[in-house]
């Protein structure tokens, strides 16, 4: 959350009151994060795999955002930020889907934050697993991106510290012959609180890191890429 909020921070000033729509919104974490902010005016979040019973449930939940499963129901043209975070790997025809997002359902001059897993090279059953179809360099987002009528402002990557305990998971993978070898997702962290207070920490410092370099026009190499662009006239 610590690099979404810097991310929007290089922003907010250009926005104004932002009206935010989270797509692939999940829980609503980043949602209910947001709507916290004084320059929020309107947070949506969407999610097509969130049953009616769950976008009521968030909703009772938190009465400041409102929850969709399906973009029919979005208003069009509403939005001065779009947030995709972590979502196109997931979707096989990705240049289409960010094409409508972005005609659909961004305004004219607004902006999108978007991320997505870096270094196809890294693609493994971890990814699979998660039911990625892809991973990303940073000019191929960027292509993308512009290929949707998009200006990229600024694009980098984040979690340097990850990168090599999953490039020792590929290459495990890889000598095994892709034998399995525990595959977890994010909700599989079972480390207590000082481990996880301290990996908090040195994430943080991470993305700091990435965020100092980048500023130079320094990206280093990181697990997750990123772009921050604005939608032409």
């Amino acid at each position: 959350m610590h690099a979404i909020q810097s991310m929007i921070g290089s922003v907010a000033k250009e926005l104004g009151k932002i009206r935010v729509l989270d797509v692939g919104c999940g829980d609503g974490f980043i949602c209910r994060e947001l709507s916290r902010r004084a320059d929020v005016q309107v947070v949506d979040g969407v999610d097509v795999n969130l049953t009616e019973q769950e976008v009521d449930a968030l909703r009772r939940r938190d009465d400041k955002v409102v929850y969709y499963n399906a973009y029919r129901d979005l208003p069009p043209g509403r939005y001065n930020l779009v947030l995709l975070m972590d979502v196109l790997e997931h979707v096989q025809e990705d240049s289409r889907f960010l094409a409508e997002i972005v005609d659909r359902y961004l305004a004219k001059g607004g902006h999108l934050i978007v991320t997505v897993p870096a270094f196809p090279f890294l693609y493994s059953q971890h990814d699979a697993f998660l039911a990625h179809y892809r991973r990303y360099g940073r000019k191929q987002l960027v292509r993308l991106v512009r290929d949707s009528n998009l200006f990229c402002m600024r694009s980098g990557y984040l979690f340097l510290s990850l990168l090599p305990i999953r490039l020792a998971e590929v290459l495990r993978e890889r000598i095994t012959d892709g034998e399995r070898v525990g595959i977890r997702g994010v909700g599989g962290w079972t480390a207590g609180d000082a481990l996880t207070r301290a990996a908090t920490a040195i994430l943080r410092f991470d993305i700091r890191l990435s965020f100092f370099f980048n500023s130079f026009g320094m990206p280093i190499p990181g697990l997750t890429v990123w772009a921050v662009c604005r939608k032409r006239a």
